[in-house]
């Protein structure tokens, strides 16, 4: 029976430290989680950081494609009016008050929109859902004005920022990512409770002059 008692305080022993080595595995794969977490966290902050200089690169195109586009169109305005002054000129003197008239009218009918840039975030939200898009493009395709246009996209359900509210947005949601506040992807719905869009804005009704 002796010869049972150092065995016995061997397995003791064992039994200890077995004890104490779970509790270190438990402990472990505690701090291996949560380490895991934190890198998906920052994995995912990294991800917003992309979509964002995606934005910026996105958004800086097409605003040089529409300062093209505007400058195109005014140096063929200023091509077209000597031509049409030249014309007035060869009409009669009765008429030539009349075409004039014409002549201006016809001008300021032609003030197409040049330049508004928006940055548009769909219904399935950030990171897959977003891009930039050139309202005053799709007006002058369309002959429509900017505000219904706008308002066409909010409709099927996308918001709409300049780049200051996007980036400010973006560094939000970042922030919020690496404290584990939030999750991507973020929904078009938890977008606009964060910015405070709760209800689509009212229509901008466009009453055009006689």
């Amino acid at each position: 029976m002796d010869n049972l008692k150092p065995l016995h305080s061997q397995l003791e022993g064992l039994q200890s430290k077995t004890k104490n080595l779970t509790k270190t595995s438990l402990a472990l794969n505690t701090l291996f989680a949560r380490e895991k977490t934190h890198i998906k966290w920052k994995d995912e902050a990294s991800n917003l950081r992309a979509v964002y200089r995606d934005i910026v690169v996105q958004f800086q195109r097409l605003k040089e494609v529409e300062a093209s586009a505007s400058l195109g169109h005014s140096q063929a305005k200023l091509v077209l009016l000597p031509i049409g002054l030249f014309v007035t000129a060869m009409i009669a003197k009765e008429n030539r008050l009349s075409a004039i008239e014409d002549h201006l009218l016809k001008a300021k009918a032609d003030k197409r929109p040049f330049g508004l840039v928006k940055v548009r975030i769909g219904p399935k939200g950030l990171p897959d859902d977003v891009g930039v898009v050139s309202i005053s493009q799709l007006a002058r395709e369309s002959h429509r004005p900017q505000p219904e246009i706008m308002n066409e996209l909010q409709d099927d359900g996308y918001l709409l920022f300049t780049e200051e509210e996007c980036s400010l947005l973006i560094d939000r949601l970042i922030a919020d990512v690496r404290e584990g506040k939030l999750r991507l992807p973020v929904s078009s719905q938890k977008l606009a409770e964060i910015t405070g869009l709760k209800r689509p804005e009212p229509r901008i009704w466009v009453i055009e002059s006689e």
